[in-house]
């Protein structure tokens, strides 16, 4: 398995593998949409490649902290998906793990995750909340709004609320 970053003629797969994760085409449209958004810059595509075949993709787009009186650097995580068939094969977590080392080589101070906290939580996300780092709306359960610091002791030295790209402020997309 090797981890890299995609490129544009790699869209149709990297598409593909959202429709097929997910069984709709809503992720897909999502990833399609952000790329595409300046609001989203920058961003950073990684694909899970099997022997010349994306089998996963993850999607990491800027954020920034409002409210907050020191300058970060934040990103989001959304959306991650991988193939049905290599599901629970620790793909995902390479992608995570190969995407937030790429990021913290860019400075990306923290990178932010709406999702399934059992899982999250066994890829260095804690809640957010509990740091004082707030989504744009109401997150329910709290706990699924989550945070991963990429360089050492930054977390409870910060505080605000995250403003997304422009395609990801429709609230539906703030639903777990």
């Amino acid at each position: 398995m090797k981890f890299r970053q995609a490129n544009a003629a790699e869209i149709k797969d990297v598409l593909r593998v959202h429709k097929l994760a997910f069984g709709q085409d809503e992720e897909a449209v999502l990833v399609d949409s952000l790329l595409k958004d300046p609001t989203a810059q920058p961003c950073l595509s990684v694909v899970a490649d099997f022997d010349g075949k994306i089998v996963g993709h993850v999607l990491f787009t800027a954020l920034t902290l409002v409210n907050s009186t020191t300058s970060t650097r934040c990103s989001i995580l959304a959306p991650l998906a991988v193939l049905p068939t290599y599901q629970r094969s620790g793909i995902g977590r390479g992608l995570i793990e190969f995407g937030c080392d790429l990021l913290a080589d860019r400075g990306i101070d923290l990178v932010f995750v709406l999702g399934d906290p059992k899982y999250y939580s066994r890829n260095g996300f804690t809640p957010a909340v509990r740091h004082d780092l707030h989504a744009p709306y109401a997150i329910t359960p709290e706990e699924a709004w989550m945070v991963r610091p990429l360089r050492p002791h930054i977390l409870g030295n910060i505080r605000g609320t995250v403003r997304c790209a422009e395609v990801l402020l429709p609230e539906h997309y703030w639903r777990e």
